[in-house]
């Protein structure tokens, strides 16, 4: 709704009012209000908006009493067109009959529909109903397709610059993503090196509601103090689908989404028992590609991006929405619908959706981390894990250590780390830093390294009573760098003054200076 609303945000004369009908709200509208306060929205109560007379009534359900409602309806889908079935019925989501005539009279003047496809499904459902549809585009998709330049930008703000992202996307119920894999964000974020792949969880609205934001974030703590993004039910999925190196994902509407933008997408699961046959969902069901639990989180991710062809969920596209590269076509189509509907003059300004902006994230200290290295001859390989308990590193690689934070890391953590993390930026340079630096170590029975983030390029060590700061030539989490001094003390018993680190597919010089 708020993408449709965007076609009119700067009209000044239109004014925009929000209600919700309390006494029909189902378990899945829960937050409702908290979204609206979070908006600045004014909110009618029901029987105000019922008891008035206006110009034009959005809604993206028919299970609403929008007959009550005295203005003509516009009526939206309120996720990737109409691809699954009420459970334990045969009407299809957003098409039912019962709804969409009241009394012997269609309730909507118009059903912006996302896909010709879509009408003879109406047709279908709904005969009488048939003429008021309208052709329009995804509005959803079409704002995504028009800020597909911002992928980099977008993947930036979810901490992925030099990272492959990946979406864990999950709608609600036992059929879904998470409702089959529950500790699937903590597979992914403990079977994928920090350094080269960063995991995003986007689950569907309805989880927050039924469970509530504390519960969800309880049970996604572990995952999010190791890293993952979660994003919030309001804000930030489009941003987190645009950024996507790949999606996993479940039978809702994101997985087609991702599709649509030409991303890969691995399923949990073969679809659901209530997609709607011959649909874009069942198609993509059939086509793409199955999350396996027993077979190793990196290796899946890896093949399917390897795998992955332009164009492949074609056909997929082709049912889900018109032909809309850039989102104009679908902006242009709505606006006129509902400045149609409103009796007014469309604006002379071309018809966009808002942009897709970078969502505000967070990025924790990582309690710690378990890390591997291969010392070549032009550097050292690193690849580091989240510690969640599942032991050493998966990539086979040796030199094997612990690196702790001091802020998160557990009391069991830090008695087992070689590299102890303090936060002393401001304190590392100063002439009582070492002597602080030696105490600390000394507290911790395995550290032999004492480390602090200096800047975004630069780490700062204590080890054998000398302090050195390293210097990498680029952006990276600069306490890779103190592994890398780890590993030289245990192999070369020096920190080389010119180094190189290997991160994934990046190679890092690196400089070192004695203090």
């Amino acid at each position: 709704m708020r993408d449709v609303l965007s076609l009119t945000a700067g009209d000044r004369r239109i004014q925009t009012y929000f209600t919700c009908d309390v006494r029909s709200r189902s378990v899945l509208a829960a937050g409702v209000d908290e979204a609206l306060a979070e908006l600045g929205a004014p909110v009618l109560p029901w029987r105000d908006a019922v008891g008035s007379r206006f110009d034009l009534a959005l809604a993206a359900s028919e299970n609403d009493r929008l007959a009550d409602l005295d203005a003509p309806v516009l009526l939206v889908p309120h996720g990737a067109g109409h691809q699954k079935f009420y459970p334990g019925t045969a009407v299809v989501s957003g098409l039912n009959p019962e709804r969409l005539v009241v009394g012997g009279r269609v309730v909507p003047a118009a059903i912006g529909l996302p896909h010709a496809a879509h009408l003879d499904r109406l047709a279908q459902a709904c005969p009488p109903a048939a003429s008021r549809g309208v052709v329009v585009g995804d509005p959803a998709l079409a704002r995504m397709r028009g800020s597909r330049f911002r992928a980099g930008q977008l993947r930036a703000a979810f901490g992925a610059r030099d990272k492959r992202l990946v979406v864990v996307a999950s709608t609600f119920g036992p059929e879904s993503a998470l409702g089959r894999v529950p500790d699937l964000p903590e597979r992914l974020v403990g079977g994928l090196p920090v350094d080269e792949y960063q995991v995003v969880v986007v689950l569907h609205p309805g989880v927050w509601a039924a469970h509530g934001t504390w519960q969800v974030r309880s049970w996604l703590g572990q995952a999010t103090a190791y890293g993952v993004q979660v994003v919030t039910p309001y804000e930030g999925w489009q941003a987190a689908l645009l950024a996507a190196s790949i999606v996993v994902s479940d039978h809702g509407s994101l997985a087609l989404y991702a599709a649509a933008l030409d991303t890969p997408v691995v399923l949990v699961g073969r679809g659901s028992a209530v997609t709607v046959p011959g649909s874009a969902a069942a198609l993509l069901a059939k086509t793409a590609p199955v999350w396996d639990v027993d077979q190793q989180p990196r290796d899946q991710i890896d093949t399917v991006l390897d795998q992955h062809r332009s164009g492949v969920h074609g056909q997929v596209m082709d049912l889900l929405a018109e032909p809309d590269p850039h989102g104009e076509d679908c902006a242009r189509r709505l606006r006129r619908v509902v400045y149609g509907l409103l009796r007014l003059e469309q604006p002379t300004t071309g018809a966009t959706f808002g942009p897709v902006v970078p969502p505000a994230v967070s990025m924790p200290a990582i309690p710690a981390t378990v890390v591997g290295a291969a010392v070549q001859r032009d550097g050292v390989r690193i690849e580091r894990y989240a510690d969640l308990g599942h032991g050493e590193p998966r990539g086979g690689l040796e030199h094997r250590h612990l690196v702790a934070d001091l802020r998160t890391a557990s009391l069991a953590q830090l008695c087992a780390a070689s590299v102890v993390v303090v936060d002393e930026r401001a304190a590392w340079s100063t002439k009582g830093w070492p002597t602080r630096a030696a105490d600390e170590v000394a507290r911790w029975p395995q550290a032999r390294v004492l480390a602090t983030v200096v800047d975004e390029m630069s780490c700062a060590i204590w080890a054998g009573g000398q302090v050195t700061l390293l210097r990498a030539d680029e952006p990276l989490d600069p306490i890779v760098l103190a592994s890398l001094a780890y590993v030289r003390l245990t192999t070369l018993d020096r920190i080389p003054a010119e180094d190189r680190v290997h991160l994934g597919r990046r190679v890092i010089r690196v400089a070192a200076v004695a203090r």
